[in-house]
């Protein structure tokens, strides 16, 4: 009995764990210790190589989840010129106190930046309580999750662009309900399913123990996640006339499915 316990314990340890991922040229990591809304929350900053004041993107992880799940998220965005700030959100399931959290993070580095939030699965849920707070020029969800409803409201009163990645309807996602929110925002910009997607390809790492249970990650489809939130972000924060073409052709790309494009044409 003992014997098999430890051997399980050592299962789910190593079942679990995440690969870090090689930084971008130029791109610093630094690990910070904040205390937000009286709490204290680590934070991982990924600053790009020339910063002169860089958009800040702060990146929101999902239920369960801590900061080492959206890592790669860090580095790929900071090497594409923002400032990204990771952190693990400081409670289980009080969507409210993490989307203070969030909020109080924002606040606490824009320094006259441009800022976006960005949330995967409970994390765009959070995301979007943390706009109700604090102002943000760009939301994106990863395969958002509305877990309690409170998002439905939140997103309705967001008044800035948004995108929303989806992935397959399954319980993971509560069976898409991202497309709730999709129908109530007032400025969503781009709306599109990754095709054959499982709930964890719009997280980056991930680990074995996910996968076991929300289905394998396959390359090609989290890189499409990865494709248009950074194009969308490089579009609305950095007015990158390139990424803005790749959005208008998104409706020509194999892999993507269910694709909503409502952004302005100027």
């Amino acid at each position: 009995m003992g014997l098999a316990m430890l051997l399980g314990l050592g299962f789910l340890y190593w079942a679990s764990r995440t690969q870090a991922p090689v930084l971008p040229a130029g791109v610093t990591k630094e690990i910070r210790q904040m205390v937000l809304v009286g709490r204290s929350v680590s934070v991982t900053l990924y600053s790009p190589a020339k910063d002169e004041r860089a958009p800040l993107v702060v990146v929101a992880h999902g239920f369960t989840r801590a900061k080492r799940y959206m890592a790669g998220w860090g580095a790929d965005l900071a090497g594409q010129g923002f400032l990204v700030a990771v952190p693990t959100q400081p409670a289980l399931a009080d969507h409210v106190l993490n989307g203070q959290v969030l909020a109080a993070l924002v606040e606490a580095l824009r320094e006259k930046r441009r800022v976006a939030l960005m949330g995967f699965s409970m994390g765009g849920l959070t995301t979007l309580l943390a706009a109700k707070r604090t102002s943000v020029d760009a939301w994106v969800g990863l395969d958002p999750v509305d877990m309690d409803g409170s998002g439905m409201k939140a997103a309705a009163a967001l008044h800035v662009p948004c995108a929303i990645l989806r992935a397959e309807p399954e319980a993971w996602n509560l069976h898409g309900n991202a497309l709730a929110l999709a129908a109530v925002m007032p400025e969503l910009w781009l709306s599109l399913k990754v095709r054959g997607a499982t709930h964890l390809d719009a997280e980056s790492p991930t680990d074995l123990l996910g996968q076991i249970a929300c289905g394998f990650v396959e390359p090609e489809q989290q890189a499409l996640f990865k494709r248009y939130a950074i194009a969308f972000l490089k579009m609305t924060l950095l007015g990158d006339l390139e990424e803005r073409g790749v959005i208008q052709g998104v409706m020509q790309v194999d892999g993507l499915t269910e694709v909503e494009l409502k952004m302005p044409k100027d």
